[in-house]
Parts: structure tokens; C-alpha cells; sequence
């Protein structure tokens, strides 16, 4: 199960977090004070808003399979705080749309983006479980939430295209919660 959930957020999630090195080069600073440093911080604040998410979806649902009301209830309000979870990532990088980079707000709205598309996926699934009769809906709905899942990767290039078409792709490997975030489909989460 924790393979599943570190592949829904791959796509996106690592992409955002960290990029491909080769990417871009960083754009001098405007001739007001606004150092790389700066630039630097501030990315590293926007990588620290996404990686709420990603914390928050490192741990598997506490289900019981054994007990239909248990199992719908178990992986309802999982869905539940891993929804809370994006939702603070998405008003987190809301408030660093205005960053010292000149293209920082195209940045984080494409991430905002990314995370809306998170969002939608978990809450969508969570009112399919929320309304599921029986068990096998229930399975059926998370079956479908990993599936389209893999949509996701479409979004996480889009992160990746646009830390190389900002320049912003050195501020993120300098940052440490960027660093932090070099997750992965093949890699286990750290706890």
C-alpha cells in the first residue's frame, strides 16, 4: 500500500522537489536587492510547502480488510487529513506567489496546480468511499483513485519544464527542503 501511495504522488510531488541539474541557469538577480540567496530561501519555503504533502502521504491507511465498516471508515478519514494535508500545501504556496524571483509566481501556480489536481483525486475518492454501499465499491474507488494516479506524472513534468523555463532549477537544488524531497517511484518514503 505505501508503494501506492508514493506512486501518487511521484509524478508530481518528486518532480516539484527537485530537478534535473542540467535544467536551467539561474537568472541574475533584479537590480533591486534581491539576492540568489534570497532566491534560495524562498524556494526552499516553496519545496517546504509541498513536502506537508508529501509527509502527510508517507503512511499507509490504518484499515481493517477483515471489517467492511472498518475499512470504509479507516481509509475515509485517511483520505480526510491527507486532503487537510494539500489543502495547507496549496494555501502555503499561495502566500509565496509574490517571491523575489521575477517568474516566481508562474512557479507556484503551476505547482498550486499540480497539488489542485492532488486535491481532486483524494476528495474525489473520498466522497466515492463516503458513499460506497458495500466493500467492494469501497476497493473499487481507491483502485481507481492509484489508476488515475498516473495522470499525475503530466503534472509533475509540467513542474519540471517550468523550473528549467524560470531559471529557478540551481535555487532548488541549493535549497534544503528541496533536497529533502528527491523522492522517487522506486525509492521507499523515509520516515
Amino acid at each position: 500500500m505505501r508503494r501506492t501511495v508514493i506512486a501518487l504522488l511521484a509524478g508530481l510531488l518528486a518532480v516539484t522537489a527537485c530537478s534535473t541539474g542540467g535544467g536551467g541557469s539561474a537568472t541574475s538577480p533584479t537590480p533591486t536587492q534581491t539576492t540568489d540567496a534570497d532566491v534560495v530561501a524562498w524556494m526552499d519555503k516553496v519545496c517546504g510547502a509541498v513536502g506537508g504533502t508529501v509527509k502527510a502521504m508517507s503512511d499507509e491507511p490504518n484499515i481493517d480488510m477483515t471489517d467492511p465498516a472498518k475499512l470504509k471508515t479507516g481509509l475515509s478519514e485517511w483520505l480526510g487529513t491527507k486532503v487537510t494535508a494539500v489543502d495547507k500545501s496549496i494555501a502555503d504556496l499561495k502566500a509565496l506567489e509574490n517571491g523575489p524571483h521575477p517568474r516566481s509566481k508562474e512557479l507556484v501556480s503551476t505547482a498550486e496546480q499540480g497539488m489542485g489536481q492532488i486535491r481532486t483525486l483524494l476528495g474525489d475518492t473520498r466522497t466515492k468511499v463516503d458513499s460506497a454501499t458495500d466493500p467492494t465499491q469501497v476497493i473499487t474507488a481507491f483502485t481507481e483513485m492509484v489508476t488515475k494516479a498516473a495522470a499525475l506524472e503530466g503534472a509533475g513534468a509540467d513542474v519540471q519544464k517550468k523550473f528549467t523555463e524560470t531559471g529557478l532549477a540551481d535555487a532548488a537544488q541549493k535549497a534544503p527542503n528541496c533536497k529533502g524531497l528527491a523522492i522517487t517511484p522506486t525509492s521507499p518514503p523515509t520516515s
